[in-house]
């Protein structure tokens, strides 16, 4: 490959390509590709094209002396429908991303594998796109996993064969290999999971560390406390943070303990007069065993004080501040706001409220947000919130009924769509709701000149509810559009027709599979 990129960048005319020969069958291959060319450009063309086919093979240039062992037996049939067999391969090749997860995770839910000729196009999307790769790995298949072991760019699919033990699963898998095993352990057997990972915590790197412990979130109880309470020290800045939002969740925990009672004395009244808050005065020593840094970062925006205020607010989950002040969550916020530490606790409420979800606090930042004192979207909340209140939230805005004006389609988009993680679906009312406002922006040409609704199309196609999508189907069109208007328009029917096709396939399979 070096020497095929060398001619190509100097130029044949200035540095011919010549292959030498080889025994090999690839290496003779590109011999006579070189020399029976009638022009050393033709010749490179050649070895490039045969280089491109050996590499979607799995390997590239001169083969091993001897070949690997044959693929496992499968355990699942590939997925055989012709016509999701194309969707299937044009979303792998275009995306968007939403529907490549999707169609990956309903392929597994449904106990089917990707077709052959698919996985080498699978494996190299997995490779781009790490957050693909837990749906992925599953439906590679025993002839995926032998296919990502020929090519090192693709070893991240390597792992244990389904059929194996989950010793061996545990000891040979890949990262989510694990991750799903310690997930189905900590559902089944909370303790044996945690001392399985406790055991294994040691030899593995920060990172992956960091993901192994996040699972400790399933079955999360005060049995766990000893454990988590030894990473607060981890040498992984992410184990620590992993940690420290784990032990936020256990109200009996000491590190909560030891929160609260930093925090407590900093707030106070009068008799029955309003509540004061003044932050510390000076940073405590202990304080940077619990993950609170007194230096204040150079570009904070916060001051000293604030900064050291917002670290402590945020280690203490906004029911407590309910609780001991006797004030609801919209009372709250708005005396933040009229103190003059209002950022410190809006953001710190903030990340609170990411680590233990709050859903009367999240409806009440939602319902006031402060836009000029934080710099998230409302989309971060809202994905806090379970699907009925969140959609709650965007019904009330697709009816106009927010905040005392109307909301866009448009700017809508802007926060339901990150609100929506990979595989999320929205329910048939809301869908229905959707779909109507999209049949409106097509029959008044809005497309003509929303450029950025246009883009957001697609992406909404993927979380509709399958059923609603149906009322797209044919899509209207005028004879003005132009070619890129076309464009955007063949590629949201193209979504739309993909999903339906799945949906109407493979739902019912996944039905009949209540275990997966």
């Amino acid at each position: 490959m070096k020497r095929l990129l060398a001619a190509a960048m100097i130029g044949t005319e200035r540095q011919a390509l010549a292959w030498p020969a080889a025994a090999d069958p690839t290496g003779t291959l590109l011999a006579d590709a070189t020399a029976s060319a009638p022009e050393p450009a033709i010749g490179l063309l050649r070895c490039a094209a045969a280089i491109a086919v050996c590499a979607q093979a799995g390997t590239c240039g001169t083969p091993a002396q001897a070949l690997p062992e044959p693929a496992a037996a499968e355990l699942r049939p590939p997925l055989q429908d012709a016509a999701a067999h194309t969707g299937l391969d044009v979303a792998l090749r275009e995306g968007p991303a939403r529907l490549q997860q999707e169609l990956l995770q309903q392929l597994g839910a449904a106990d089917l594998r990707l077709p052959p000729p698919l996985l080498p196009a699978a494996l190299d999307l997995g490779r781009r796109q790490a957050a693909l790769r837990p749906a992925l790995t599953p439906v590679l298949g025993e002839r995926g996993r032998w296919l990502a072991a020929q090519n090192e760019h693709w070893r991240y699919a390597l792992g244990a064969a389904e059929a194996g033990s989950a010793e061996t699963r545990w000891s040979d898998g890949s990262l989510e290999q694990r991750r799903a095993l310690l997930a189905e352990e900590r559902r089944r057997d909370p303790a044996a999971a945690r001392e399985r990972l406790q055991a294994a915590l040691p030899d593995l790197p920060a990172r992956e560390r960091a993901e192994m412990v996040a699972e400790l979130a399933g079955g999360l109880s005060p049995a766990d406390e000893t454990l988590l309470d030894s990473l607060r020290s981890d040498r992984g800045r992410e184990v620590r943070a992993a940690a420290f939002t784990l032990l936020q969740r256990l109200p009996g925990s000491a590190h909560a303990a030891r929160a609260r009672a930093r925090l407590s004395p900093l707030l106070m009244r009068k008799d029955s007069g309003p509540w004061r808050i003044e932050p510390p005065t000076e940073a405590v020593a202990n304080w940077a065993a619990d993950g609170i840094d007194a230096a204040r970062p150079k570009h904070e925006s916060l001051g000293e004080r604030a900064w050291w205020l917002y670290q402590l607010a945020r280690q203490v989950p906004p029911g407590w501040w309910t609780a001991h002040t006797g004030l609801d969550a919209p009372a709250l916020l708005a005396w933040a706001r009229g103190t003059d530490w209002a950022e410190a606790l809006l953001r710190a409420w903030l990340d609170a409220l990411r680590n233990v979800p709050d859903a009367a606090w999240c409806d009440a930042l939602l319902d006031a947000w402060p836009a000029g004192l934080l710099r998230e979207s409302p989309a971060t909340v809202l994905s806090w919130l379970p699907r009925a209140r969140r959609e709650h939230h965007w019904e009330r805005q697709l009816r106009g009924d927010w905040h005392g004006g109307a909301v866009g389609l448009t700017e809508l988009l802007a926060q339901l769509l990150p609100a929506c993680a990979p595989g999320d679906t929205l329910s048939m009312p809301l869908s229905h709701g959707l779909v109507a406002a999209v049949q409106d922006t097509l029959r008044t040409q809005r497309l003509h000149t929303d450029y950025t609704l246009r883009a957001y199309l697609p992406e909404l196609a993927c979380v509709l509810h399958a059923d609603a999508l149906r009322a797209l189907q044919p899509l209207p069109r005028s004879a003005d559009e132009t070619p890129a208007l076309a464009d955007a328009l063949a590629t949201l029917d193209r979504v739309i027709s993909t999903r339906c096709r799945f949906h109407a396939l493979l739902a019912p399979i996944s039905a009949e599979r209540p275990d997966r």
